[in-house]
């Protein structure tokens, strides 16, 4: 009887595997992406796609995050001594492993059996198999013997790059899906590179800004929020994305605030509109605070429902609010005239010089007259008693004043806070309407945060519990958000003389002329040019 050889027993059942038909097809089924895996059963592949229809939530969330090619990485990094081993033939069925290892350590996972690799890596989806095959020649080696044996390859395709492509072209879901995700994961690395999900393609993320005579190239489609969206139009996701991965990856992030912060003030048929805009990180969360400064040269009962026409979304149908200075919406949810009209007829009701209605009263113009009536002279009026406790050092409001007039409030489908307040302002205006909005974008398209202020869709919504003002209480770093005061910048506050203009009204001129002020924009970078300075909070 011949003596027991362990050796022996594995090698002849090598064999028979090697020559067994049946078990060549199941090993090629299982090869590195089973590309068909669902073409007989018509399933979609479930990859989460960063691109203007599909939800970005997926993407890596830090560099130390347990992606699956981190672990690639981190398993084949040293293994570039025997990356130039030849890739195996079609008909192998194990790729064989290396014969030394640099470190004299082996890795585990090119140590695996072919069959065994396979099955790892079948749970990828697709991006994350090209980037494992672009780890080390190694992977490509076996990524190229798996298409192969799926017969995904033509003459043609000689290079490595051809052989993506067309694993790229071959895959069970459509290419700009694949393209968009895998662009999306590689453009982590690249701290000035972003990919648009808008163009479909990496570049610089003020392209967005550039002027068109000096970008000839820049896709139409580059844009992306639309007019009436209520995303502030300088904090495109691409600026966004940039700023974030290099404050990820420890490189110097705080110019680039400089370039997201931005200040407009128009001033038009007596109403002057002041937005600014200002971003801050706190802990791992961006968030944006949108300031509206409203006010009117003109103190009367008109002017208060013409402010009242301006938070209406949409504008009526041939009202002269149609021609005053725009205000920006609070979020896809919500809009100001839902939530304060009872607010604006508090304000304007007393002031109908109409006695009597046949129905239930639709003011106009005719409504109120135009002689001076400032309200924030008459005492006991609620613009009078918040305007004087805002001038107060005490900590909190003893007045009973309207709980919509001063408060903090927060939208319960999306990360965003909301309030209008009135403040004091330099003649010739004297006092205006603040409308302030923060904006929670979390860590921009790594969490749900962000997509919830995209355009709108059922299931991007972000459900807040008790979500009232905490936001604010962290962007303006306070204890409670009764303690918010609204506070216009000292630079804010220049602007809105424009250069000698108050004087000239106060001198009897230029009273109802118009004009816009704004920032530098250099149309062949698009880069801000006079950017604000930044405050110790802005971090």
């Amino acid at each position: 009887m011949a003596p027991f050889s362990g050796r022996q027993m594995f090698n002849n059942a090598r064999s028979k595997i090697g020559k067994s038909r049946r078990l060549n097809r199941i090993i090629t089924k299982l090869s590195i992406r089973r590309l068909r895996n669902y073409a007989g059963d018509g399933r979609e592949s479930k990859v989460t796609v960063d691109n203007d229809d599909i939800s970005s939530i997926g993407n890596p969330v830090s560099p130390a995050g347990p992606s699956t090619t981190t672990m690639v990485n981190n398993t084949v990094e040293d293994n570039s001594g025997i990356a130039n081993a030849p890739a195996a033939e079609p008909k192998d069925v194990v790729v064989p492993p290396p014969k030394a290892q640099p470190d004299g350590k082996a890795t585990g996972l090119l140590l695996l059996p072919q069959e065994l690799f396979d099955m790892v890596t079948s749970h990828l989806n697709h991006a994350h198999i090209v980037l494992l095959a672009l780890v080390n020649k190694e992977l490509m080696a076996r990524f190229i013997n798996s298409c192969t044996k799926l017969q995904l390859l033509t003459p043609d395709d000689s290079s490595p790059y051809s052989v993506l492509n067309a694993f790229i072209k071959g895959t069970d879901s459509p290419k700009y899906k694949i393209r968009g995700v895998l662009l999306s994961l590689l453009d982590y690395d690249m701290e000035d590179v972003v990919y648009c999900y808008k163009c479909k393609k990496l570049h610089d993320p003020f392209v967005t800004f550039k002027d068109r005579a000096y970008a000839d190239k820049k896709a139409t489609r580059c844009i992306d929020w639309s007019m009436e969206h209520h995303m502030p139009p300088r904090a495109t996701r691409k600026m966004l994305r940039c700023i974030t991965k290099r404050r990820i990856h420890g490189a110097e992030y705080r110019h680039l605030l400089q370039q997201v912060n931005n200040t407009v003030t128009t001033y038009q048929k007596g109403i002057m509109a002041q937005t600014s805009l200002r971003m801050r990180y706190r802990g791992e969360d961006l968030i944006l605070r949108r300031q509206q400064v409203i006010s009117s040269i003109d103190k009367s009962a008109l002017a208060l429902w013409l402010f009242g026409q301006q938070l209406l979304n949409p504008p009526p149908s041939g009202n002269a609010s149609l021609s005053l200075p725009k205000v920006y919406l609070i979020c896809n949810h919500r809009s100001w005239d839902s939530v304060y009209s009872p607010l604006v007829q508090q304000l304007v009701e007393p002031l109908c010089k109409l006695e009597s209605y046949d129905e239930i009263p639709k003011h106009s113009p005719k409504c109120f007259t135009n002689e001076p009536l400032d309200v924030s002279k008459q005492e006991g009026h609620m613009i009078y008693e918040r305007l004087k406790w805002l001038s107060s050092d005490t900590p909190r409001n003893p007045m009973d004043m309207p709980t919509l007039l001063g408060d903090v409030l927060g939208c319960d489908r999306c990360t965003t806070d909301f309030s209008i307040d009135v403040t004091p302002l330099p003649e010739p205006f004297g006092w205006g309407f603040v409308l302030t909005t923060w904006l929670d974008l979390g860590k921009l398209d790594f969490c749900s945060k962000w997509d919830s202020h995209r355009d709108s869709r059922p299931f991007r919504d972000h459900k807040r519990t008790n979500g009232h003002g905490d936001i604010c209480e962290k962007f303006e770093d306070i204890s409670s958000r009764l303690d918010y005061r609204p506070r216009i910048s000292a630079l804010n506050l220049e602007r809105m003389h424009n250069y000698g203009w108050s004087e000239r009204v106060a001198s009897g001129r230029d009273k109802y002329i118009s004009w816009t002020s704004g920032h530098s924009c250099n149309p062949a970078t698009g880069w801000i040019e006079d950017p604000d300075p930044l405050e110790e909070a802005d971090r």
